[in-house]
């Protein structure tokens, strides 16, 4: 009954004696492990059938012999065991060992198939391997994500040890990312950052979203403004793990907030200062307009020298500084010709001059003949006076700013040159770069060199930054210089001479009343007979009423609906015979506002009776 019970079982089953004689076999032997029937009686010596089972193939490749003799000696020991093996036919079994009392002597085995639990297990197995795959590209994918995020991106544990970092974050502090596992905060982060940081740090350890925003010092020097936000990491129990730090630099937003800024301050005092420019060039013009017929009328030498005299040159100096105060404002119209370099550069010296600090001394040298260029004259004022700014903030104490001017094969050369605190060569690298700037806390927009560099190289030249940390800086521009009888010829203003044949009307439109005093004088002397009129609304009804006007000589800018431009543009549609000639005060005008642009002579006031004739005389030739 207990044979019939054993072969009716799932598992084979053996008994051996002391002496490895085979007691007992079930029948799954057979049908299990393959054993054929007459290895499955009483007495059969085990080494037979680790014979029968090596020549099957049951125990893999090798020496037969060696094969067996392993087996004898393992079985010999009596001991507990459990081994796995595959058969050939794939069958995967369990075969597990038990000694017999002693008394008895031998060993039991019991032999399982395993097969369906084995491939469970390898299913298992190649599900996990293949999750496990998956995740680490998962993982790759994230960092390659993470390393091209433009941000920093870092994961710090609740005792603020660095378990992860992305490239960004690690090269901030010029470290790789496997640099920056392991260390926490304090050793990392800069003393000032680390201080500003922490309180925030804390809020994140216990589960508080924060974000801030500080500036920092990177290793090279550089100054940047970061803006961090930190996210707490929580555990299913709702205890804080760590953190998540996410680091954006907004160092560019800044600047190009500042830039806008700067710019909107500038457009608001160019628009002021266009303002002003106007009302004061009128001013200049009725002084100037005044000035010049008193002094033709009065016969003491003496007194037009000490009185007249001055009194026109402060005036012209006025239009002068009118005129800079535009071009620095950017208000005044950039358009290149040939430019003296010589008095734009004393034009600057002597604003820089009444401005720089006593501590430092100016010195401004140059040749005794004249050196021409073709530029922009506001745009090289304005970029002379942001090089000496520069200069000037590079001094701390007392120090000189030098500028010279010279001649260098074909080129106008002009050097600038401080003893100031001077620069490394990474510094000068970048002085050039849009929106860089060492002068945040000043309100540096670091726009002007960058500005200056465009300017010049626009202007077909070239400028070199040449510094020495603690001794000085030296900028040189070279700009194409054009021969002195050509500028001659272009910058003499010729005087033409005006023939009326006949006696012909002028229609002067102004709102200022000595304004028109002044220029109906000039055009009375010119031959005209004028007709004045203060706005642009009643000089059109005098064209429509008089006949026999020849020219218009109107303001641009004047109270009510319609402008000079108006009255330029009904003359153009309606009185082809009439030359239109528009004045102004202020600087933002454009030609292109009139329908016969190429045609409209524009005089900048203040002006004198000379350029009136030059531009009536070159109305009524554009005219014919």
């Amino acid at each position: 009954m207990i044979e019939a019970g054993l072969d009716n079982i799932d598992q084979a089953m053996t008994i051996f004696d002391q002496d490895l004689k085979l007691i007992y076999a079930n029948s799954k032997c057979h049908d299990l492990l393959g054993l054929p029937p007459e290895l499955m009686v009483p007495g059969t010596y085990l080494g037979d059938i680790f014979r029968y089972n090596a020549l099957a193939g049951e125990y893999g490749v090798g020496e037969i012999e060696e094969l067996i003799k392993v087996r004898i000696e393992a079985a010999m020991r009596f001991e507990v065991h459990t081994v796995e093996r595959q058969r050939p036919n794939g069958v995967y079994l369990r075969v597990s060992g038990q000694p017999l009392p002693l008394s008895i002597g031998g060993f039991a085995t019991i032999y399982t198939d395993i097969s369906e639990q084995r491939q469970r297990e390898l299913k298992q197995e190649m599900l996990i391997a293949e999750r496990t795959r998956e995740l680490r590209l998962s993982e790759e994918r994230l960092r390659l994500i993470s390393n091209e995020v433009p941000a920093g991106i870092a994961y710090l544990d609740e005792k603020m040890v660095f378990q992860f970092a992305n490239i960004r974050f690690a090269r901030s502090y010029e470290r790789t990312p496997e640099d920056m596992v392991g260390k926490t905060a304090e050793e990392l982060l800069a003393p000032a950052t680390y201080r500003t940081a922490r309180s925030h740090f804390d809020k994140a350890i216990a589960g508080q979203k924060s974000d801030f925003g500080m500036q920092i010092s990177l290793m090279d020097g550089r100054e940047r403004y970061i803006q961090t936000y930190l996210h707490p990491d929580f555990r299913r129990d709702g205890s804080t793990r760590g953190f998540y730090v996410l680091s954006i630099n907004i160092t560019r937003q800044r600047q190009s907030e500042a830039a806008l800024s700067q710019a909107q301050k500038m457009e608001a005092v160019g628009r002021l200062s266009s303002g002003i420019a106007h009302d004061f060039n009128n001013l200049l013009t009725i002084i100037m307009g005044n000035l010049r017929p008193l002094s033709e009328q009065i016969d003491d030498p003496i007194l037009i020298a000490d009185m007249i005299e001055p009194a026109l040159r402060a005036a012209q100096r006025g239009a002068g500084l009118t005129e800079q105060l535009l071009a620095f404002a950017r208000r005044q119209p950039l358009s290149p010709k040939i430019t003296e370099v010589n008095k734009a550069i004393q034009s600057v010296a002597r604003l820089m001059r009444s401005t720089l600090p006593e501590n430092i001394d100016f010195i401004c040298t140059e040749p005794e003949e004249k050196i021409y260029s073709f530029i922009d004259h506001s745009q090289f004022e304005s970029s002379l006076l942001n090089l000496v700014l520069n200069a000037q903030q590079a001094i701390t104490k007392t120090g000189r700013i030098e500028i010279s001017l010279n001649v260098i094969d074909d080129k106008a050369s002009i050097q600038i040159s401080d003893n100031g605190m001077g620069m490394d060569a990474a510094l000068v690298e970048k002085i050039f770069d849009p929106f860089f700037t060492t002068k945040e806390s000043q309100g540096g927009t670091g726009l002007g060199l960058s500005m200056t560099q465009s300017f010049i190289e626009q202007s077909k030249g070239h400028l070199t930054v040449k510094s020495v940390p603690g001794k000085g800086t030296d900028v040189t521009i070279l700009l194409p210089s054009v021969a002195n009888e050509l500028a001659d010829s272009e910058t003499k203003e010729h005087d033409q001479k005006l023939e009326l044949k006949t006696p012909q009307i002028a229609l002067l439109v102004d709102d200022e009343e000595e304004v028109r005093h002044v220029l109906r004088r000039d055009l009375i002397t010119l031959g005209y007979g004028v007709l004045e009129s203060e706005n642009a609304d009643n000089a059109l009804k005098l064209l429509e009423s008089v006949e026999g006007i020849s020219l218009v000589l109107s303001d641009i800018a004047m109270p009510g609906e319609l402008s000079g431009y108006d009255i330029s543009n009904t003359v153009y549609d309606r009185y082809p015979d009439i030359s239109v000639i528009l004045m102004t005060g202020h600087a933002d005008v454009s030609p292109a506002d009139a329908l016969c642009s190429d045609n409209v002579q524009i005089l900048r006031k203040p002006f004198g009776l000379t350029k009136l004739t030059n531009a009536i005389s070159a109305a009524i030739s554009s005219r014919l």
